[in-house]
């Protein structure tokens, strides 16, 4: 499933108005007036999100343009005071962007530039008509879009902070300040203007040797990324006066490269321009030949005409009507079927979500857990339990190339594989003891800061889903991989929603992060550690344990499922034997597992009897059959002998003389 199809799906349905990008860039012409055509999930692949501004909420979004750490966190605090808290979005640090709703119906609003440390500096309010990316990858960092809290998908438009449109003017005059007192009032470019303005054509307008192609070339080395308005302006009457009024598209393209673009007032300009007789073609040429451009020696094989246009709403007229969606719907509009949930492990692990192993050290846990991935890789039953099939990135961090290759060897003979066959290919093993493997940290208590590591995973995990759908990544530990306090909710939230998220969004991939519980948390049976937001923020948690005062036994249990069942009788009793976990089957699983019962049921029937001080004397060589005659009812003589004459010789019962048999210790 596409990064559009799922992420998309849910953003509308939460009420999101969406729109599909590329880049930044609308891939729907007339986006704003087309919702209807962002809601076709399966066509768009992974292109990035876009959430549209404006609407039934009047959504608005604060885009901080700020090179400056320093002067960006005074802005973030400027916002946070003046307009309250929000979901928060970041692209290419420390620039950010945070999302509210207006009261009212606002437009665009934004400060001057400011030239800041030798970058351009502004904060925009951008609302009706406009659009801000909520997931992808930023076109210039090559990166993912971070939410370090909640994201959107944890949000409505109606759950945003509201502020009024009064609110949004103290604001900006507010950054104007803050902006001014860090830096100079950037000036206007002069360069484009002085060329547009009066630089002398080359060409003629509807000369024969102007062609779309040619015009796109030569309006590719204009840079666009610093024009004035006025400046801008002066080029849409010149590429109008070569094009004519078909030519929107791309015009639209052209404005587009400018981080200052928007769809609406670029509509408006164009649609503005009358009188386009005096300027045209040769005044893009003048110009894109002043930055490059060689205008001689361009390819005039095709001439231009009416057929290099391609038909636009605004050319074509286009009637559309603009159809409202919000993502409600009414109960009475649901129909079947729908398409059914999709699970790694079924009924354990859904598929597309961050969900959590805990277990103690040595339990297993990273066995169990590459046995899973070679299940999964094939997609075969694991325990007995479907699986879906999909490529797997394991990140082991605690056990070095050589104990891995051990454990697949056995793992290997458990799934049938004979001497000359060979694992799944589909399974990719990353042993990484002894190697900085942290995620995340928070360096003196502030902001949330990759690790080098972070950047090395996500390649890795796109290395290895490559063209597949999906993908599954297990990551061996959070102890080696989360850089932050795990008694803290916010920073574990950033771990598991942002940073591990974002793998989850941008990947279409299932994330199971292994973890230890803490002594409390072994103590309770809740195989938990540190703060409630590793329970909470997961769609799903596990735990493997010792049965009680077993050695041998482990138990697979669903502490968390959002999506299935929870009870005790779904839990997976497992058993050590051949160097991997199985369900006991063989006759001497069965016996060990039968036998260890036993002798929970022996030391609980003398704990009762000590306890009401009519302790169960040994009578002579026998004494078992006084001793225990409820046992011998239900176990054959035999079993109970063996259990019993096992735990006086383990030291785990005694016998105190007058007293009768005492337990001394646990199995």
């Amino acid at each position: 499933m596409s990064r559009y199809k799922k992420f998309a799906e849910q953003l509308s349905a939460n009420g999101w108005d969406i729109t599909p990008l590329n880049g930044k860039i609308p891939l729907i012409k007339g986006w704003q007036t087309r919702p209807e055509a962002a809601l076709q999930f399966d066509k768009f692949s992974d292109a990035n999100i876009g959430v549209v501004c404006g609407g039934k909420h009047n959504v608005i979004a604060v885009d901080i343009d700020v090179l400056s750490e320093t002067v960006a966190e005074i802005i973030r605090t400027i916002t946070e005071d003046m307009l309250g808290t929000a979901p928060e979005r970041i692209g290419a640090a420390p620039k950010t962007l945070f999302v509210y709703r207006c009261t009212a119906p606002i437009s665009k609003i934004k400060t001057s530039i400011y030239d800041i440390g030798g970058g351009d500096a502004c904060i925009e309010v951008l609302a009706e008509g406009q659009q801000f990316v909520a997931s992808g990858i930023h076109p210039n960092t090559g990166k993912n879009y971070r939410w370090p809290g909640d994201s959107l998908l944890d949000y409505s438009p109606e759950a945003l902070t509201a502020v009024t449109p009064e609110d949004v003017e103290k604001f900006v005059a507010a950054c104007n300040m803050a902006l001014a007192d860090s830096g100079e009032l950037k000036a206007r470019s002069q360069t484009n203007d002085n060329i547009v303005r009066t630089g002398k054509p080359n060409f003629e307008f509807n000369d024969p040797t102007t062609s779309t192609a040619k015009l796109r070339a030569a309006m590719d080395f204009i840079s666009n990324n610093d024009l004035h308005y006025d400046d801008w302006a002066r080029l849409a009457h010149a590429f109008k006066a070569a094009v004519g009024p078909g030519g929107i598209d791309m015009f639209h393209e052209f404005s587009a490269k400018s981080s200052k673009y928007e769809a609406v007032e670029t509509d408006r300009l164009w649609n503005s321009i009358e009188n386009v007789t005096k300027i045209g073609a040769g005044s893009l040429y003048h110009l894109a030949a002043e930055q490059g451009f060689d205008v001689a020696n361009w390819d005039t094989e095709r001439n231009f005409g009416p057929e290099d246009i391609a038909e636009s709403p605004t050319s074509r007229g286009d009637t559309t009507p603009l159809v409202e969606h919000d993502g409600s719907f009414t109960a009475a509009s649901v129909r079947g079927p729908i398409a059914a949930r999709q699970w790694v492990l079924d009924g354990w692990f859904p598929a597309r979500t961050v969900a959590m192993l805990f277990g103690a050290g040595g339990v297993g846990k990273t066995l169990m857990m590459q046995q899973l991935a070679n299940c999964v890789a094939q997609g075969e039953p694991f325990m007995g339990i479907e699986t879906m099939e999909m490529p797997v990135l394991s990140v082991m961090c605690e056990d070095d190339a050589e104990e891995v290759k051990r454990r697949q060897l056995n793992i290997n003979e458990w799934l049938g594989v004979d001497e000359f066959g060979e694992g799944p290919e589909d399974l990719h093993l990353w042993p990484r003891v002894g190697d900085d493997n942290v995620l995340v940290t928070w360096p003196s208590g502030g902001r949330d800061e990759p690790g080098a590591f972070y950047e090395q995973l996500c390649a890795k995990v796109a290395a290895v889903k490559g063209d597949a759908d999906s993908v599954l990544v297990i990551l061996d530990t959070a102890a080696d991989m989360f850089g932050g306090n795990e008694n803290e909710r916010r920073t574990v939230n950033t771990f598991i929603k942002t940073y591990l998220g974002s793998i989850v969004i941008n990947y279409n991939a299932t994330v199971i992060l292994l973890a230890h519980p803490s002594i409390s948390g072994l103590q309770s049976g809740s195989g938990l550690s540190g703060s409630t937001a590793w329970e909470n923020s997961v769609r799903a948690r596990a735990y493997l344990a010792r049965e009680a005062d077993s050695d041998d036994i482990r138990i697979l249990s669903r502490k968390k499922s959002n999506y299935s069942d929870i009870s005790g009788d779904s839990d997976i009793k497992l058993i050590w034997e051949n160097g991997v976990l199985v369900i006991p089957s063989s006759p001497d699983a069965l016996d060990r597992i039968n036998a260890t019962a036993l002798k929970h049921a022996i030391m609980a029937e003398i704990d009762i009897a000590w306890s009401e001080k009519n302790g169960i004397r040994k009578q002579g060589q026998r004494g078992y059959k006084t001793a225990l005659p409820s046992l011998l009812k239900q176990h054959k003589p035999g079993a109970v002998v063996r259990a019993f004459n096992d735990l006086v010789t383990a030291g785990n019962i005694i016998h105190v003389e007058r007293l009768g048999f005492k337990t001394e210790k646990g199995l």
